[in-house]
């Protein structure tokens, strides 16, 4: 079983976005490490250094004192996996802009551009919000996880964010057959439910919801779906078939990035 240590995040990098004003990516990261009690490195990539992007890290750094350093780097966004390897990074955060970015370099790379240990990776979604400097502490987290071992790191971080913000956790399962028969759509929930029943048990001092959805769709839009009704601010999810920062590839970590409303982190399981 996964030990309680291994759970946690201790230096976290957090992505500067030059054309972002309000830094959403830098102002949660902070967010985060003062509820964990970690550390975040600033990361800035650009192909040439700007004057006004140096005062701007200066004030973040002097407003976060989450922020112990700055890194800086010239070339492709794909630099964010070499720092964070300089760092021991095991949390990137970055705006869902630079999402969007780094999406086909990472489809185009190497595989040992991907390969970065363990490392997380936490998209946080831009607003047009005015007190977003304000940064609310997460209230509701939706944990999409498969109830075998994989999904046990999933879970174990999710329930950890949950304890330090003191937020709402559901424990969300997606069964996306059997949507068309009831009888078997029923027996199918129930079994599935009397897995996160198992996984609940050994969860101490939280309260755990518990959900099943069946779905003639994709699991991926039933977890959009779901998180949008629950109007949730943080969907955790696994990924078994990508390293590193390629965690972003997988197909219901992409299509819940792109097409939900919250923050969203991908969890290398």
């Amino acid at each position: 079983m996964t030990t309680k240590q291994s759970v946690g995040y201790h230096s976290i990098v957090a992505l500067f976005s030059p054309s972002e004003t309000r830094q959403p990516a830098t102002i949660r990261a902070a967010n985060v490490a003062a509820k964990l009690h970690s550390q975040v490195t600033l990361a800035h990539i650009a192909e040439t250094s700007e004057a006004a992007d140096s005062i701007r890290l200066n004030e973040l750094t002097a407003e976060h004192s989450e922020i112990v350093q700055t890194k800086r780097a010239q070339g492709s966004l794909l630099e964010i996996v070499r720092l964070a390897d300089e760092v021991s990074g095991d949390l990137i955060v970055l705006d869902s802009g630079l999402y969007g970015q780094l999406q086909p370099l990472l489809q185009e790379s190497s595989e040992t551009a991907c390969d970065h240990g363990e490392c997380d990776a936490l998209v946080v979604r831009n607003t047009t919000d005015a007190d977003d400097e304000n940064v609310v502490d997460y209230r509701h987290i939706v944990v999409a996880a498969d109830l075998n071992d994989q999904g046990l790191m999933t879970i174990y971080k999710a329930v950890r964010m949950a304890k330090r913000y003191n937020a709402r956790l559901t424990l969300l399962n997606v069964v996306d057959n059997f949507a068309d028969d009831k009888e078997k759509a029923s027996a199918a929930k129930n079994l599935r439910l009397r897995g996160l029943e198992a996984f609940t048990s050994v969860i101490e001092g939280l309260k755990v919801e518990k959900e099943v959805v069946v779905t003639s769709e994709s699991v991926d839009r039933a977890v959009s779906a779901y998180s949008a009704q629950q109007q949730s601010d943080l969907v955790v999810i696994g990924s078994h078939r990508f390293h590193g920062l390629c965690v972003l590839l997988g197909s219901t970590a992409k299509h819940v990035i792109e097409n939900g409303n919250c923050d969203v982190l991908v969890v290398h399981e």
